[in-house]
């Protein structure tokens, strides 16, 4: 290869690459928001004795009163194996119980406990907070906007 020809393939992998590095990105601004996002949330849950992915699973329970691990690590696009050690120790922790399906003995379904119930409320006016500063300045129509548009690129970048 020339060193031209080489040069013009470094300099195009440099350009490609700034794409994704810059906040030319489309995906730029997300990842730093979702980040600052679980840094606060993080934050505003440890003086509760959780983190964001307990309070995720506390969540998504009080929304469908039984799940398996596997739609809960679907819903919260984590491997299933880290929802199960997370599952395990919420369980430890009286947040949930947990059974084998009646349907399919390979599954295992999660309840959430008036403990875990509990812990959601307390928590629920600090995560407000978080909500509502982070949505500060954004219409009703923004917000909508926002979730259409990300719920249509996860969608896109699904397997």
């Amino acid at each position: 290869m020339r060193k031209n020809e080489s040069d013009e393939i470094r300099r195009r992998l440099r350009a490609e690459d700034s794409r994704y590095i810059t906040s030319r990105s489309p995906f730029y601004h997300p990842v730093r928001m979702l980040a600052r996002y679980a840094t606060r949330m993080n934050a505003v849950l440890k003086p509760s004795g959780i983190d964001v992915p307990r309070w995720r699973v506390l969540t998504l329970l009080t929304e469908q009163k039984v799940m398996t691990v596997s739609k809960i690590a679907e819903e919260s696009v984590v491997h299933i194996s880290t929802m199960t050690k997370t599952i395990t120790r919420m369980a430890s922790e009286g947040l949930v119980k947990v059974r084998t399906s009646s349907t399919d003995a390979r599954a295992t379904e999660v309840m959430i406990t008036s403990a875990g119930r509990k812990l959601l409320e307390q928590s629920r006016e600090k995560v407000k907070g978080v909500f509502k500063e982070s949505l500060r300045g954004l219409s009703k129509t923004e917000v909508k906007l926002l979730n259409s548009l990300s719920a249509r690129i996860f969608e896109n970048l699904a397997p």
